[in-house]
């Protein structure tokens, strides 16, 4: 058993908290305190303070991040449409890590542009399941910052949604809020298609949690996370494609979710659980332990 400290979000939307459920499950132990094997940080700042965090069992009140042990930085992306994002300041704050570890495939790239190395962990997904007995009455669920340009969400203007993530005023579609696991779990098992246009993502969780309900993504071709969808779930960034596959897997809908539930659900569930990749974190602590700073 290892001891861990985790630094980072609290709220059950946010990574760390389904990292902790993960490693407790793994037998491991979340810790206060000096007395760890390894720090798990997502917010690595030395000297800074996140009142968000002052309340929250992974944190400990008014304390930095400790410099000493080894540490694991996990970095969710670099902002693409941040222009004057801090590349610098990211730099010093990952190199005082043993490990830099990150989400995905283009974010690796993205620290490999800025000349840090990076293991990917992946993110885990939600405690969301395929759920048969539900029926499949929304025909479009889009989950996200709608407000956030890189989004595209006026992709989608042809389509009759749900929407569902923070600031609703003015969205076009039947906003729902903010909702907790099980709702959200309710609802892409209630969906036919989840919709994701966005440009860029880390990671992309909402389009791998309607997979792993059995609903259909819907993605563009120019989101480097497309590849981790199926083809026929892929259009074109413009409204023209994304509407006409938004058709095309409506029109064809029962044969595309039996490809997604027989072939897809089941490989998003393990590969993205908060088991695998607590498990992936434990892993590359054992393999690199030895390399303190």
């Amino acid at each position: 058993m290892l001891r861990i400290k985790l630094y980072g979000a609290k709220e059950y939307w946010c990574q760390v908290p389904r990292i902790q459920d993960g490693l407790k499950g793994l037998g491991h132990e979340v810790v206060k305190g000096e007395d760890y094997d390894f720090i798990y940080a997502n917010n690595f700042e030395y000297d800074a303070i996140d009142s968000e965090h002052l309340d929250s069992a992974l944190w400990e009140s008014n304390i930095a991040l400790p410099k000493k042990g080894f540490k694991i930085f996990n970095v969710l992306d670099i902002p693409p449409h941040i222009k004057d994002f801090p590349v610098d300041k990211l730099k010093d704050q990952l190199s005082h890590a043993n490990l830099v570890t990150c989400i995905s495939e283009p974010v690796q790239q993205q620290l490999a542009d800025i000349d840090v190395k990076s293991h990917i962990i992946w993110n885990p997904i939600k405690d969301v399941f395929y759920d048969s007995n539900m029926k499949r009455e929304i025909n479009c669920l889009y989950v996200g910052r709608w407000t956030d340009p890189n989004k595209r969400f006026h992709l989608l203007d042809n389509i009759e949604k749900y929407v569902v993530g923070p600031t609703g005023q003015n969205a076009s579609g039947n906003y729902l809020g903010l909702v907790n696991d099980v709702s959200l779990n309710q609802l892409y098992n209630s969906a036919k298609i989840v919709a994701l246009p966005s440009k860029f993502e880390g990671l992309g969780l909402p389009a791998l949690e309607a997979m792993a309900a059995g609903a259909i993504p819907l993605v563009c071709s120019d989101n480097p996370n497309s590849k981790l969808c199926p083809d026929f779930c892929i259009a074109d960034p413009t409204i023209e494609s994304v509407t006409n596959t938004y058709n095309s897997l409506i029109n064809h809908f029962t044969h595309y979710k039996n490809v997604i539930t027989d072939e897809w659900t089941p490989w998003v569930q393990h590969k993205f659980s908060k088991f695998s990749v607590a498990q992936n974190i434990v892993d590359l602590y054992n393999k690199f332990k030895k390399t303190d700073k």
